[in-house]
């Protein structure tokens, strides 16, 4: 909808499909002497970074063979603790308040679901120093789970577990092996973990337009300027040329939304319920957001940000990258997103010592001119939280209808999004991926006119793919998106997105 502006003369109108020279008239295209000739296409400056372009010049993509659906594996730690099922007296009998297991070095069992220990290991709970344990037999199956005996590793006779540390639940973590100094005959096993597999799907997507004959080099009374990929301001002044832009920027959205924004319709005996006009499925994989959302969703109070309890977030859900390595952390987030992750720091900053920074202040003209602007936070750890603004997050036609406090943005444009916390086996955590062949279409159906063949003079006429005077363009496009590890990336969103 175009806005109501103070010297606005009438209301620009929207339409789709075939367009006319009739069309052109109903929308003022045929009156004489009008005193500018151009009209800026405000949605061109409003578009932005188109983010299907930032992911793959930054991430990376990947092109397989075929179009069946891609699968990649995901390899878990190693290193872990896991649950206790339940302990046991020696006898096999369940652990009860007032017990004192381990007491005068006396033996007792711990069954957990997985054979993560193995015999003669030390292992801890949650105290990790006070109770230490050792395995002192081979573990044996118990039901579904393994049993374990083992007795309190300590020099103090006195010593025992209380009951409140051999709870359910409690989770225990392997030390190392102890073996006597002298004719020792064996050491603790290796444990190992598996490789899981993950899957999406590849989803195509389409767009056509036809174009009379008589349209094909009409010239416009208005003339649209826009700026191109490479960022120069391009007038058109043709139909044809404003067609074929807006045709192609319509389309580049649809796959931005697409990777971004696609919910996979398959169910969980791998078919889907719609058909389309051929007969044969529509399969749409998972988006860039569903993947990440599968993984970490969690949401904050309000639309005030606090930057310690986002940073301490992003802390909760990394891992450890070794001893002073850094880290960078790159966030999603919309206009009003930033904005606020601005006045957070600032905030936070200020309660420590004003800020008094001469490169604030610049010269202009006559005057002076006062720039802030906190794009990055470094905490403690020596992660840096950065921010890189998202256009599609403020698309007031997708995302306006919930809108932020006040009535101020979408609040959408509120929503973090964490991109990149490290890469998975050398590679970047997010690609986007195509098929080898067929990953951007474009095609033309010529008529009894198209743009290559105007006059048809070659000798015997053109070869013509329809009776209609007027040719139609195609546009077709198939990919996905791929996050390995979606527990590196996490989405932080506003209690009143929540669903």
């Amino acid at each position: 909808m175009t806005p109501d502006l103070l010297l606005q003369e009438y209301q620009g109108r929207d339409w789709s499909g075939l367009t006319t020279r009739n069309h052109l008239g109903a929308i003022f295209e045929a009156m004489p002497q009008d005193a500018s000739k151009l009209v800026t296409a405000m949605h061109s400056v409003n578009r932005g970074v188109n983010f299907y372009s930032f992911l793959r010049a930054n991430f990376g993509s990947l092109r397989l063979k075929t179009e069946d659906d891609f699968r990649w594996k995901l390899q878990g730690t190693s290193n872990k603790n896991i649950p206790l099922v339940e302990a046991q007296k020696v006898d096999g009998t369940a652990v009860s308040t007032g017990d004192k297991l381990g007491i005068a070095h006396s033996q007792f069992y711990l069954v957990f679901s997985e054979r993560y220990f193995t015999y003669p290991m030390l292992i801890v709970g949650e105290k990790n120093q006070v109770y230490p344990i050792r395995i002192v037999a081979p573990e044996e199956p118990y039901g579904n789970n393994w049993r374990y005996r083992c007795e309190l590793f300590v020099g103090d006779p006195e010593l025992f577990i209380p009951y409140d540390e051999l709870t359910a639940g409690k989770r225990f973590s392997k030390e190392w092996a102890v073996v006597e100094h002298t004719m020792s005959k064996r050491g603790a096993e290796p444990n190992f973990t598996s490789p899981f597999s993950m899957r999406n799907k590849f989803t195509r997507i389409r767009m056509q337009s036809t174009i009379p004959g008589n349209m094909l080099k009409r010239p416009l009374v208005f003339q649209w300027q826009v700026v191109d990929d490479m960022n120069q301001k391009k007038t058109m002044s043709t139909w044809m040329e404003y067609h074929d832009w807006e045709l192609d920027s319509q389309f580049e959205d649809m796959k931005a939304k697409l990777l971004n924004f696609a919910t996979i319709n398959e169910r969980d005996d791998g078919t889907t319920a719609q058909i389309g006009d051929s007969g044969f499925e529509l399969e749409q994989g998972a988006g860039l957001e569903q993947q990440i959302e599968s993984s970490n969703l969690s949401f904050y109070n309000d639309f005030d940000l606090d930057i310690q309890w986002l940073y301490e977030h992003i802390m909760d859900l990394s891992d450890n990258t070794g001893y002073g390595e850094a880290r960078k952390i790159l966030m999603r987030t919309g206009r009003y997103g930033a904005y606020n992750f601005h006045k957070a720091i600032k905030n936070y900053t200020q309660l420590f010592t004003p800020i008094q920074n001469q490169d604030m202040i610049y010269k202009t003209g006559n005057g002076w001119g006062f720039s802030e602007n906190f794009l990055e936070y470094r905490g403690p750890d020596g992660t840096t939280l950065g921010v890189l603004v998202d256009p599609s997050y403020d698309d007031d036609a997708r995302f306006g209808k919930v809108k932020g406090p006040g009535g101020r943005g979408t609040a959408k444009s509120y929503e973090y999004q964490i991109l990149n916390v490290g890469r998975v086996g050398g590679e970047n955590n997010i690609q986007l991926v195509f098929p080898e062949d067929g990953e951007d279409i474009r095609g033309y159906q010529p008529g009894l006119r198209d743009p290559y063949d105007v006059n048809a003079t070659q000798r015997g006429g053109k070869l013509m793919a329809s009776e209609v005077d007027g040719y139609t363009v195609h546009r077709s496009f198939m990919g996905g998106v791929m996050v390995k590890d979606p527990t590196r990336c996490a989405t932080i969103r506003p209690n009143v997105l929540a669903s």
